[in-house]
């Protein structure tokens, strides 16, 4: 529910933006398609299912809107083939996994004019995926794959861009998909897709423009700080004699950082991060009898740590990529208050999206492992720029 509110926000910010730009502003609607291959990272997907084979089939088809600022302006220079907007996927997969519909949002860009007419792009997507076969103790045991009807969807594409016309475009290029459900439902092994972009775009009102000259002289670098309060539940396992078994219930997870950064230039900021965060699942233990390790846990066996124990503050290092409407961050850093209990020892890392729906106030999208590898939890939140 959480990240259903999160994205209708979302999609409503990109709208009413794209209906208040100048009338110069340029339209795009896009046709796609995406044969790909399953990265076959687990069992399940590698031959131990009902069919008792491997899965290997994925296609995707796409429409997307996007908008994009007028083709002279000083953004269009300074974010070069700079577009956003909203689309809807279709995913065609095996049927023991499903065939979900995903709704997402999405940004692309310039990285290298490499002809009057060619250029080498870039493009990300962030959405939700519903409609899986998910795992079912009972009717579906053998997916360890996805646990829950609804995922998140994440997608990046880097692809050439050949511009046929002021009004088409042909797109070819490489694509790769991952489905999680940020560790909200047990199990979430996840899965991941490699494909080929295809597709045509249209624009409305594209044209040549004229080309603004000379340097950025109105930016100069300064500091900025982000205030972030974020919010999610997750699920934890238990690694037992016979399998990974499903802790009964969900844990709340609340977190804040403070985050002074450096604006290097429009597009790079880089900075410290102080990141404190309570866990009430972090190093919990379990009363299942010595003789007894074969069995599933139960309510009854969990015990939650003292409150003290749950609680970590860190240290990070971040990178922030800067685009209109929205900025890419990701962190890396180290608890230092309780950095050598169980749960919370080791490297942390972080990647998250900010959605810019005023000037000083951003909505936080994001999600954080443990040791590059371990998922941990969501992180929904707002924050602020001081």
């Amino acid at each position: 529910m959480v990240l259903q509110i999160v994205m209708a926000a979302m999609a409503y910010t990109l709208a009413a933006t794209a209906e208040t730009e100048d009338s110069a502003t340029v339209h795009r609607v896009e046709v796609e398609a995406v044969p790909g291959l399953i990265l076959k990272t687990n069992d399940f997907l590698r031959g131990n299912n009902g069919e008792v084979r491997t899965m290997n089939h994925a296609f995707t088809a796409k429409v997307k809107y996007a908008f994009a600022p007028p083709s002279g302006s000083m953004e269009a220079k300074l974010y070069k083939g700079v577009y956003q907007g909203v689309g809807l996927a279709y995913h065609d997969l095996n049927p023991q996994l499903g065939n979900p519909v995903s709704l997402f949002l999405f940004q692309g860009a310039t990285i290298k004019t490499l002809a009057r007419r060619l250029s080498l792009d870039y493009e990300w997507n962030l959405g939700l995926a519903y409609g899986w076969k998910k795992y079912d103790a009972e009717t579906h045991p053998d997916n360890r794959v996805i646990g829950s009807k609804m995922t998140a969807y994440i997608n990046v594409d880097l692809y050439l861009r050949y511009m046929l016309s002021n009004q088409w475009d042909l797109n070819l290029g490489a694509s790769i998909t991952h489905f999680s459900n940020g560790n909200t439902s047990i199990p979430n092994a996840g899965l991941n897709i490699a494909g080929i972009k295809a597709s045509v775009a249209y624009y409305f009102n594209r044209r040549e423009g004229v080309r603004r000259e000379g340097v950025d002289s109105a930016f100069q670098r300064h500091w900025v700080w982000d205030l972030t309060l974020y919010g999610a539940w997750k699920r934890k396992g238990l690694e037992t004699e016979t399998g990974t078994f499903a802790i009964p219930g969900k844990y709340g997870v609340v977190g804040l950082n403070v985050n002074p950064l450096y604006r290097i230039n429009r597009w790079l900021n880089v900075g410290p991060s102080f990141d404190a965060s309570y866990d009430s699942s972090a190093n919990m233990e379990f009363d299942v009898p010595q003789g007894d390790k074969r069995r599933e846990p139960s309510e009854e066996d969990v015990r939650l740590a003292p409150w003290h124990r749950r609680v970590a503050l860190g240290l990070s290092g971040r990178v922030e990529f800067v685009m209109p409407y929205f900025t890419i961050n990701f962190g890396i850093g180290h608890n230092f208050v309780n950095a050598q209990t169980d749960d919370l020892k080791g490297f942390y890392e972080i990647l998250a999206l900010k959605i810019h729906v005023l000037r000083k106030a951003y909505v936080h999208i994001g999600y954080s492992l443990y040791d590059f590898y371990y998922p941990n939890n969501l992180m929904l939140g707002l924050g602020v720029h001081l």
